[in-house]
């Protein structure tokens, strides 16, 4: 498969769904600022922002950067429904 400019495109990691307003409860649960959350977790602070906006979707990757800055699982952060599966 190529993009439009013809390059090859890899499958990159899967991404999950995160629940926006579980990463920011999270966060503040542990309490951290964004900025102490980026430190910590090694994301840059506009990637936690666009998280907790819902305007990006994390990786797994990233879901377990979050979760051990947070001291939580990572199904804390996805949705209820997912976490359940």
């Amino acid at each position: 498969m190529t993009d439009s400019k013809g390059h090859v495109k890899r499958p990159g990691p899967p991404e999950l769904s995160q629940d926006p307003r579980r990463l920011k409860r999270k966060r503040l649960e542990a309490g951290l600022t964004m900025r102490e959350a980026a430190a910590k977790s090694g994301c840059s602070l506009g990637i936690i922002s666009e998280l907790e906006n819902g305007k990006y979707s994390a990786g797994a990757k990233t879901l377990r950067l979050l979760a051990t800055a947070y001291d939580c699982r990572i199904a804390d952060l996805m949705p209820r429904e997912a976490a359940a599966a």
